[in-house]
């Protein structure tokens, strides 16, 4: 009795498989009558209404297959059914898209999605079963359209940017950028894919969805392919930074920043001058001479380094040493106002410096005619500077002219003190 009932069980077992794999090419059947509606080059509201109904009812039809330990050989089969159905689904949205015609976009990146995912475990399906050559009538064509639709996943990821809809942005720009390995039906084509000359560029949109989302650790997975779009390297820079500083790494930021300003130090002024902000806040000197040193490395002419490198050397009240390092970023920017202006504030300082020197000393007249010389040659010295700040900031009255009525009174031009005074409200 038991081998019997043994017996009879295997046989239900059989039967319920023959019966899934029956539903599948029932769905088959389907399938094709759908893809007929979907050839006629019009269709009236009739055939609109047939299609849309047959597609539900073979979605419907097919949807037990994938679960079902009973779908044996026909599996392939239903997967590639399911793949169709999503395309038919999604062809006339992105007809609309060319079209430009207001568009379900989040219906037209489902059923792409769908239809991709679908092909692949379609090819899965035939490596289990052992389906090759002419027993596999799947792989070859369904190969050709995850070829052919890998644009419309980035088209996707555009259009969710657009719409801001950062998060399902970053799924379709991710999924791009997984391609080759995501779709393994690809083969040996996946190499080529993985190479794509777009891809940095791919890489960047995909990160800047993610800085928008906040989803950094997509972010850091990519920004790394990302930092090789040179075309817009500049803001791929700032959104790295920037999404560095914003996740609290200050340590991992320092060490990046230096890497990008050290790497081209005249595209990266403002990112080495936050550098500079960040060394001269802390009162790290060295760290700020350091970056100086290092810039100037990579470029003697860099404005910036020059420029740093005269901060610190004035910052340490070495005012003389400090004041080539300002000219040179002059000559090299002849529009750097700042750098104008820290060379007249040193020669300044220098010659308050040695006045200073000479407070409490006895003298006679011509003793202190003779000591009180080099003051007002560094005064003198620091007039051109001040005047060049002038020209280049005519507005910015109390920047240069308050200096200037320092510059002349300590030179005894009485007129010129005044005009300056009368600049300042005074």
């Amino acid at each position: 009795m038991k081998k019997v009932l043994i017996a009879f069980a295997l046989a239900l077992v059989a039967s319920g498989a023959m019966a899934q794999d029956k539903v599948v090419r029932k769905a088959r059947a389907l399938k094709d009558e759908i893809q007929n509606l979907v050839a006629l080059p019009q269709r009236d509201a009739k055939q609109e209404a047939e299609l849309k109904a047959k597609l539900a009812e073979c979605f419907e039809m097919i949807a037990p297959t994938f679960t079902s330990p009973e779908t044996k050989k026909e599996l392939a089969n239903a997967w590639d059914i399911k793949a169709n159905l999503h395309m038919y689904a999604f062809n006339p949205l992105l007809n609309d898209v060319i079209a430009k015609v207001p568009t379900d976009t989040a219906a037209l990146a489902e059923n792409i999605f769908a239809s991709l995912d679908a092909i692949e475990e379609c090819y899965k399906a035939t490596q289990a079963l052992g389906l090759k050559g002419e027993k596999d009538p799947y792989t070859l064509q369904n190969k050709l359209k995850v070829l052919q639709f890998r644009p419309y996943v980035a088209y996707c990821g555009q259009m969710f940017f657009q719409n801001q809809q950062h998060s399902k942005a970053v799924d379709a720009f991710k999924r791009w950028m997984k391609y080759p390995e995501t779709y393994t039906i690809l083969g040996t084509d996946a190499a080529a894919l993985a190479e794509d000359e777009s891809t940095p560029q791919m890489a960047y949109y995909t990160c800047l969805a993610a800085y928008f989302a906040k989803d950094y650790a997509t972010l850091n997975e990519f920004i790394g392919k990302a930092r090789e779009y040179t075309e817009e390297k500049d803001q791929v820079n700032q959104l790295y930074l920037t999404s560095i500083i914003e996740q609290g790494d200050t340590v991992t930021w320092l060490k990046a920043a230096k890497e990008v300003v050290i790497a081209d130090p005249a595209a990266n002024d403002g990112i080495a001058q936050n550098i500079l902000a960040y060394y001269f806040n802390k009162g790290d000197f060295k760290g700020a001479q350091g970056l100086a040193d290092e810039i100037l490395t990579a470029d003697a002419e860099s404005r910036l380094g020059n420029y740093a490198k005269g901060l610190v050397f004035m910052n340490d009240h070495k005012y003389k040493e400090a004041i080539p390092f300002f000219v040179k970023a002059t000559e090299t920017d002849p529009t750097f106002s700042d750098a104008f202006y820290n060379a007249g504030v040193c020669w300044s300082n220098e010659g308050y410096e040695i006045n200073e020197s000479l407070s409490g000393k006895k003298m006679t007249t011509a003793q202190f005619n003779a000591a009180i010389q080099p003051v007002k040659d560094a005064y003198k010295a620091a007039e051109p500077f001040f005047l060049k700040v002038k020209e280049l900031e005519p507005e910015n009255t109390h920047k240069w002219a308050t200096r200037l009525r320092t510059v002349y009174y300590i030179l005894g031009d009485k007129a010129k003190e005044a005009e300056m005074a009368k600049l300042v409200g005074e």
